[in-house]
């Protein structure tokens, strides 16, 4: 049952328009590929969903952050299933965010990625995650306080 998911998956990113940032299906062991590839690195992590109003107005404030701070990493999960590509990338492209690389939930039940990437988390949206360096994150449901942001930022520039 896994496999002609991961081969439908597969070949809706083939599909996608060029111009478009990629979508790749986040399944398990995604989210340790992810902290793998910004090894040394801070980062921001937001989750979003298509019907979520709020996920939208955190994303449109991480993007003006994003073009503030030209370094900010950003990485976008939709936890909308992976079978919704061209809903997903129209609402990154509205939102500044169709240029990057970004992922969908796949292949697994949500509760098993949501646990994947925090314990913690039981599903509420939008969640941002900001790493250090070092991988040791704060996380926010709902609205990214300013202050954390700041003190973020200012910790990174160290």
């Amino acid at each position: 049952m896994k496999k002609p998911f991961l081969v439908c998956a597969l070949l809706f990113s083939m599909i996608l328009p060029a111009t478009a940032g990629e979508l790749h299906p986040f399944g398990r062991g995604e989210m340790q590929r992810i902290l793998e590839a910004r090894q040394g690195r801070p980062f921001a992590l937001l989750l979003w969903s298509i019907d979520c109003p709020y996920c939208k107005v955190l994303m449109d404030r991480l993007v003006a952050l994003a073009r503030e701070n030209p370094k900010l990493d950003l990485v976008a999960v939709s936890t909308d299933g992976i079978e919704e590509p061209q809903a997903i990338l129209a609402v990154l492209e509205a939102h500044g965010l169709g240029r990057r690389a970004t992922w969908a939930f796949a292949g697994d039940s949500p509760e098993r990625l949501r646990y994947e990437i925090d314990r913690r988390w039981s599903g509420e949206l939008p969640r941002t995650y900001l790493f250090d360096a070092g991988h040791r994150f704060v996380a926010f449901s709902g609205p990214l306080p300013e202050t954390a942001v700041q003190a973020w930022l200012a910790q990174r520039s160290k």
